[in-house]
């Protein structure tokens, strides 16, 4: 369970800093003067005013998975974003089962398709921004779903020959992977889709990352 945030910008003694945080605290990574570093940090409620943002960001995308899929979305508290983080985790658990349930009944498919930019917000239970300001580019999106009656398989991420990342075909990560592959695939994944567009826009609209 966790966020990760990159600034894209100075921060502390941070030429460029991400901020990854845990159910357990918080720490900063990235370039200082003195070469890549990890260092956490002492108090994380400070960083509230500087990630309250991106927890907006979220709990749009949680909106708006949760209006596809039809399932309620109860933002968390901001104050405190480690309450926020595990109250964003119990809801992918639920999209999860939800959408799990949906991908049953497609029935098996095969998909592989090349893709400008694959963006992946989600990874299990992390909140992945490093791969919403930095996607994968000019990769191929794969997937195979060979079950009758349930859902079996992952969509993966191809860059350059290489997997690079993957997702249960069940999962509301894989979805997310598969809605920019294959959107004609399902009423949902073409929603899914649209939703992951305006999440990157309004990501683009506040973050300096480029």
């Amino acid at each position: 369970m966790e966020l990760i945030v990159p600034l894209c910008v100075p921060w502390g003694e941070f030429q460029e800093a991400t901020i990854i945080i845990r159910e357990n605290g918080a720490v900063a990574v990235g370039r200082t003067a003195g070469g890549f570093d990890e260092r956490v940090i002492d108090s994380p409620e400070a960083l509230e005013p500087l990630i309250r943002p991106y927890l907006e960001l979220y709990d749009y995308l949680g909106a708006e998975i949760g209006r596809v899929l039809s399932l309620d979305y109860a933002p968390g508290e901001r104050g405190d974003v480690f309450t926020w983080l595990r109250n964003h985790v119990s809801f992918i658990d639920a999209a999860n089962g939800r959408w799990g349930r949906l991908a049953d009944r497609m029935g098996p498919f095969s998909v592989r398709k090349h893709v400008k930019k694959v963006y992946m917000p989600y990874s299990g239970h992390a909140l992945t921004l490093t791969y919403v300001a930095y996607p994968f580019e000019d990769a191929v999106v794969a997937a195979e779903n060979k079950g009758k009656v349930m859902a079996i398989g992952s969509v993966a991420v191809e860059w350059g020959g290489v997997r690079v990342a993957s997702a249960g075909i069940r999962t509301i990560a894989g979805a997310l992977l598969l809605a920019q592959a294959a959107p004609e695939l399902s009423n949902e994944l073409s929603e899914l889709k649209n939703a992951l567009e305006r999440f990157v826009e309004k990501f683009r609209s506040i973050s300096p990352c480029q």
